[in-house]
């Protein structure tokens, strides 16, 4: 791991700014991870990404194929680690990268670099770290969701430890979740075998921010909401019966009070409005046809942010203008296409976008493709 990362600092020219993806070696995750890289590379990033693979041999293909840093762990889940209905119904390879890019991102943490883990479904317009730079009070800055969060697209840099703390949270569910099924009858007082023991990155996520914040520690949204009566365990209690969903809901509730609103600039539209846009300002908001560029508020955007503990570190909900899911705009910074299930979803979504690279060229992607590229 400090290998690797030193080899991505080296190819950063020294910055300690690093953007971390996981890959597998399929083609299909190699052409998507390999159009992510296009879009990084017109603007000036290909060099701080540092990837992730599935292992050894998928290294020697990203090495051959996409070039740049890589890495492999021998901690790296090769197989079904228990007999949960989780794994049971939903394993793929996706569930093998949960735990260690969360483990990873906070050694690397640690260590003393800033990084942005991406998941590589994702299209990047502007160069996100000018405005994370800014928002020098947030150690954490994670992209909003459902719920709370979207742990596809988290930035952490070194500030207290209770940021730290809340990183090494995640992946330690994550991996006692997966590993340990019978553990949900010790959280979970009314849970019955077989057990669901959801490890999924971003229910667990929730869950450790709203501990985090609240400083009271819960497994109420990403564990024990799955136990009760669902499609996949009908046997379960219904959970609006419970207390437990009442519990959920009030600590959702004090989350989101304890929020503080700081505005932020969004620095790529340099004082002015793009073309197009008239007396229209850009915000958050619901995106039409219309307004899909320019949005209906101000350049100036604000975003929740939460007290961590008894320090004075932050962690944030960033702003669409930083990280977005669909729809697209090219205001955004990076845009994640969660919603795009699937690689045939992905393509004709980014194809319909003007987004899609992989097929229109033939050079490496560290440099920006031919005939217009992604700008």
């Amino acid at each position: 791991l400090a290998a690797a990362a030193s080899l991505a600092r080296r190819a950063a020219n020294g910055d300690k700014e690093l953007i971390f993806m996981a890959t597998g070696s399929d083609a299909n995750s190699l052409s998507v991870t390999n159009n992510s890289l296009v879009t990084l590379a017109t603007l000036g990033l290909r060099r701080h990404v540092m990837l992730l693979a599935d292992g050894w041999q998928t290294c020697e293909v990203l090495r051959a194929v996409l070039y740049g840093p890589c890495f492999w762990s021998s901690r790296m889940l090769r197989r079904q680690p228990a007999d949960s209905i989780t794994l049971r119904k939903f394993w793929d390879f996706r569930f093998r990268f949960y735990y260690i890019k969360k483990k990873y991102m906070a050694l690397l943490v640690e260590g003393g670099y800033a990084v942005l883990q991406a998941d590589t479904d994702t299209v990047w317009m502007h160069d996100p770290f000018r405005m994370l730079r800014l928002m020098r009070d947030a150690s954490l800055v994670i992209m909003r969701d459902v719920g709370i969060a979207n742990a596809g697209v988290v930035y952490a840099r070194p500030g207290s430890m209770s940021a730290l703390r809340l990183l090494d949270e995640v992946a330690w569910r994550v991996q006692l979740l997966q590993n340990h099924p019978e553990i949900v009858a010790r959280i979970v007082p009314f849970a019955r075998p077989p057990y669901y023991a959801n490890s999924d990155d971003q229910t667990i996520l929730d869950d450790v921010l709203v501990s985090a914040v609240l400083r009271n520690r819960t497994f109420l949204g990403s564990t024990a909401r799955f136990e009760a009566s669902t499609r996949y365990k009908p046997a379960g209690p219904k959970w609006d019966l419970l207390p437990d969903a009442r519990l959920l809901r009030a600590a959702r509730v004090a989350f989101w009070r304890a929020a503080r609103y700081p505005g932020m600039t969004i620095p790529w539209l340099n004082g002015t409005l793009p073309d197009g846009c008239g007396g229209q300002r850009y915000a958050d908001g619901a995106f039409g046809a219309t307004t899909a560029r320019c949005g209906r508020a101000s350049r100036v955007q604000s975003f929740p942010a939460f007290g961590l503990g008894s320090s004075s570190d932050l962690v944030g909900i960033a702003p669409r203008a930083l990280f977005a899911l669909m729809p697209y705009s090219d205001l955004n910074a990076v845009t994640h296409l969660t919603a795009a299930r699937g690689f045939s979803a992905k393509k004709a979504r980014l194809k319909q976008i003007g987004k899609w690279f992989v097929e229109e060229r033939e050079a490496p992607a560290d440099e920006p493709p031919r005939g217009g590229g992604a700008a």
